[in-house]
């Protein structure tokens, strides 16, 4: 018997089915975060209140919008005003995560507690997700169908009871899987959780496409239409997102069993023959249930451990939060990548998690959840530093700090950003001649001086670069030029001419820029698979110092730790990135947090599952 049980293995089957829970919730959230932020401008945008709001707001607080921009939220308006709605979006987005701050340790508890046929996690599961679904499904109907003042009141209306209903059940829905699963096999179990939710947000990132795709052939809308105003596919697209929550509902409900903890107390009340008995019996469990759980209080290591442990978990996510979050930002600014680019990258970093999520499961059952949460914290440390240091190491090599060349990189962007104006009026005067502009016509830096090294070109171009390199010299004056001309005579030890400066600014940023762009690689790959054996064993080690009956509670608690730090994260990098005034300042904050992180788990000393094989040898000594 104890060979049999030694041997055990996952039950595969099980946890995938168990999955569809996970799979339900990540299809929101990888529907909710790009679609709502369209949805959000598009109102907020159209609202006198807002408008106002924003104008009175950037008066009181000066600095204000200097924070927005360091978030990469532009203030300028598309009339050419002030405006804080990107701000204000950001601050709308984490309402999802101020919810599950307050709410989900609280259900997670009920669900600990809860007696039911269903079992303990499902009620909430099939009570609460098609609530949940449906308010999912109303988001864009209401904020695209509604019109005048109370357009921005219902929607708003629509997202918190959609954000408030989801934290009600993403704990018990986490919680399913160690419910179901031994506790030396957790790891392994989290790891198919993960993988599930991954095909989850896999779906969610193409449910834009089936959604255009109902739209023209439902609504009748024709490709041009949808690309003119593509808001008008997103009530499919959200539909979509919402029949497959139910879908994952359903396989919960159907193929999924958790005990029927009802049955023990039916049998203690069938002495009676009336309800009233059977109530009375209900409640009396529910206190007993109640007085055991207060009585398993943790020890004082238990304490210190999973104090320890919320903290590890806080200074992660601050890390991984803000990769996620400005990740583009950075690819933008520093990689020069289009956001199609960045976000191609960011894919490879999601497969490589995907791709390891099997493996870091075994490895945490194998060798142990710190030892591999610290060896995931390790590499993710040093994969940053190791591009941080390159970047400095080739900044040593051209005489430059990271401030000088911040000045540089922000004036070859803005020339870059002052060359693109242009290129529409080239084109328009070239069509008006009657003829196509070429590609080696279209205004670029390299171009620009090509053309003022002599190189004969069109006179609509050459009349164009002209027009440029007044706006630059006259227009902009102190800023972009004089910086040009200063950081290239000072720093990178040019001539003080225009020419001579701007060569050597695209110099320094190509030369740099094209290692970063090839070292990146390596760093999202091993930062893809170290995310992924941090994040499968970090849930089973809290649940293990909780305990078998507290398992709602503590996933609760789990999800208190990372969402505040994803609620705390954007604003304290808004503010470093206000004062460093780059986004390679990534590459030392998101380090820091990690090795906080690393620092804080050498602290923790419960929360490993006790290895089959020691639990066989004590049963066997107390059976002899």
């Amino acid at each position: 018997m104890a060979k049999q049980q030694s041997t055990e293995k996952l039950n595969v089957k099980k946890t995938i089915l168990t999955g569809f829970g996970f799979l339900a919730t990540s299809i929101a959230w990888a529907i909710y975060d790009p679609y709502i932020t369209k949805i959000l401008n598009k109102i907020l945008t159209e609202s006198e209140f807002v408008s106002n709001l924003s104008a009175s707001l950037a008066k009181a607080i000066p600095w204000i919008g200097d924070f927005a921009e360091a978030q990469g939220q532009s203030t300028i308006s598309a009339t050419g005003g002030f405006s804080l709605v990107p701000l204000f979006i950001g601050i709308i987005m984490t309402f999802d995560n101020i919810f599950g701050v307050i709410f989900q340790p609280t259900f997670g508890k009920l669900s600990d507690n809860c007696h039911s046929k269903l079992g303990k996690r499902r009620p909430f599961i099939v009570g609460v997700a098609p609530i949940s679904s449906l308010l999912f499904a109303l988001i864009p109907i209401v904020a695209l169908n509604t019109k005048g003042t109370m357009q921005l009141p219902l929607t708003m209306i629509t997202i918190i009871l959609f954000v408030f209903s989801m934290s009600l059940w993403r704990a018990p829905v986490v919680a399913l899987m160690p419910d179901l699963t031994p506790p030396h096999l957790r790891s392994e179990g989290n790891a198919i959780i993960n993988l599930m939710g991954g095909v989850g947000s896999a779906v969610g990132m193409v449910a834009g496409t089936i959604g255009i795709a109902l739209c023209t052939l439902f609504a009748g809308y024709s490709k041009a239409e949808i690309k003119a105003d593509e808001t008008v596919s997103f009530p499919y697209v959200f539909i979509v997102g919402s029949l497959v929550m139910i879908i994952g509902m359903l396989v919960l409900l159907f193929f999924v069993k958790e005990e029927d903890t009802s049955i023990r107390i039916k049998g203690d009340a069938n002495q009676y023959a009336d309800q009233k008995a059977l109530k009375k019996a209900q409640k009396e469990e529910a206190k007993r249930k109640k007085a055991e759980l207060k009585a398993m209080k943790l020890t004082k290591g238990e304490r210190k451990s999973l104090a320890f442990m919320l903290g590890t978990l806080f200074f992660l996510f601050c890390a991984s939060n803000a990769i996620t979050t400005f990740f583009s930002l950075f690819a933008q600014e520093i990689l020069h990548m289009i956001t199609s680019e960045a976000t191609f990258i960011m894919l490879i970093f999601a497969v490589c998690s995907g791709a390891a999520a099997i493996p870091a499961g075994k490895f945490g059952s194998k060798f142990g959840r710190k030892k591999t949460i610290i060896a995931g914290l390790a590499v993710f440390l040093v994969a940053f530093i190791v591009f941080f240091g390159v970047f400095v190491g080739m900044l040593g090599g051209k005489n430059l700090s990271i401030n000088n060349y911040v000045t540089v990189n922000n004036a070859y962007i803005a020339i870059d950003e002052n060359i693109n104006s242009y290129n529409a009026q080239i084109s328009d005067a070239a069509q008006a001649e009657g003829r196509a502009l070429s590609d080696d016509e279209v205004l670029s830096i390299e171009g620009f001086l090509s053309y003022k090294s002599g190189e004969e070109m069109a006179e609509t171009v050459k009349g164009a670069y002209e027009t440029y390199e007044a706006h630059l010299t006259e227009t902009l004056g102190e800023g972009i030029y004089d910086e040009i001309t200063g950081v290239a005579a000072t720093v990178l030890e040019k001539g003080d001419s225009f020419e001579a400066a701007l060569a050597a600014i695209v110099d320094t940023v190509n030369s740099v820029t094209k290692i970063l762009r090839v070292l990146i690689y390596p760093v999202l790959i091993l930062g893809g698979a170290a995310n992924m054996f941090i994040t499968v064993n970090t849930l089973p080690l809290v649940l293990e110092i909780g305990g078998v009956e507290k398992v709602g509670t503590f996933t609760g608690y789990y999800y208190t730790a990372t969402f505040s730090a994803q609620i705390a994260s954007p604003i304290v990098y808004g503010f470093i990135r206000m004062f460093a005034g780059t986004y390679m300042s990534l590459f030392y904050y998101s380090p820091i947090m990690f090795a906080l992180a690393i620092i804080l788990i050498m602290f923790v000393k419960h929360g490993e599952a006790v290895p089959q094989e020691i639990i066989d040898k004590i049963e066997e000594e107390n059976n002899d």
